[in-house]
């Protein structure tokens, strides 16, 4: 039985094979060619010598006609070596550049399978946590209030992700398919970020450490659902990825009339190789600790194309003595 990998392998080995079969082929075929043209060169001159040495008439001109065919020897070897180049530049570079397209297409394809069982696990967890808290409740309908109350918050806490989970594959989908409608308010970017943060350490309860300094009354002009998912991802990212109890810094300040949003966790880090990928659609960091984090690959690549939309940018740095520090950058509404 072959293994995913060597599926995904499979069409580039194909190609490889096809493509080493072509050079070779086509190697051949100019070796060939020039053997031919040696071969009529030879015989050619050899008739020419025998005409000069039996029948020539006194005025012929041997050595000019010798020469004459030498020039014409010459002149075909490198045309054939020239245009056999010509050719194998091409198939180079053609070579290269489907080498490429097939890489990108596997990696693709590999990341739409990972996201699909990500995007299963992420769908059937909550559902089950659900299931089983109603089921709880409507077995046993005279539990202590203190229970009952424990059960409906982490079913609502529940639905809450999903519908987290759903609004993020809407936006990413509408984001692809340029059918986004960015609205242009008038948006409280220091509203929207408390009641994010506000929001997650609700979630958590006390399982992550928040310090904000967050900058009353800083207004960016945009869309209010596409700024709160930006700010919703970046803080649920740092909370997914760095251990518990670790400290979360969210803060926002104004500098150069632009908006300037940063959140920092002391979590895993990320690799500096991986630092440009992290905003492309369903990637995900590769090393064990975030593989064990629930995640689809969208939240970055959403943020990132939210704020190009609203003519911010996002990037990443390292955090001091580990983890990431992600900084956002939006001009102010006027």
């Amino acid at each position: 039985m072959f293994s995913p990998l060597a599926m995904n392998r499979r069409p580039l080995l194909i190609f490889y094979l096809l493509v080493g079969y072509i050079f070779v082929a086509f190697g051949w075929w100019i070796i060939l060619l020039a053997r031919i043209t040696s071969q009529a060169y030879n015989e050619k001159k050899e008739l020419t010598e025998l005409n000069e040495k039996f029948i020539a008439r006194p005025n012929s001109n041997h050595q000019t006609e010798l020469a004459s065919i030498n020039q014409d020897q010459h002149r075909k070897i490198i045309m054939i070596f020239g245009e056999g180049s010509v050719f194998l530049i091409i198939l180079l570079i053609v070579t290269w550049k489907t080498t490429k397209s097939l890489r990108h297409e596997v990696r693709v394809n590999r990341q739409q399978k990972n996201f699909l069982l990500s995007i299963t696990h992420e769908l059937r967890s909550p559902i089950a946590s659900s299931k089983v808290a109603l089921q709880t409740l409507l077995k046993h309908p005279n539990l202590a209030k203190e229970k009952y109350e424990i059960l409906l918050n982490n079913s609502v806490q529940d639905m809450d992700r999903l519908q987290g989970l759903v609004e993020n594959l809407l936006l990413a989908t509408k984001i692809e398919d340029h059918t986004f409608e960015m609205g242009k308010d008038a948006c409280d970017l220091s509203d929207i970020t408390k009641s994010v943060v506000e929001k997650t350490k609700e979630a958590i309860s006390q399982r992550r450490v928040f310090e904000t300094n967050i900058l009353p009354d800083v207004m960016v002009l945009g869309d209010r659902m596409g700024l709160t998912s930006v700010v919703t991802n970046l803080v649920e990212n740092a909370v997914k990825y760095s251990p518990e109890g670790n400290l979360i810094r969210v803060s926002l300040s104004e500098e150069n009339n632009r908006a300037q949003l940063t959140v920092a966790d002391n979590g895993f880090g990320i690799p500096d190789s991986e630092k440009k990928k992290i905003f492309q659609k369903f990637y995900r960091v590769g090393h064990e600790e975030t593989r064990k984090a629930r995640g689809t690959g969208l939240g970055l690549y959403i943020v990132d194309r939210i704020l190009a939309l609203h003519q911010g940018k996002v990037s990443v740095k390292d955090n001091q003595p580990n983890g990431s520090v992600f900084e956002v950058s939006l001009p102010k509404a006027l």
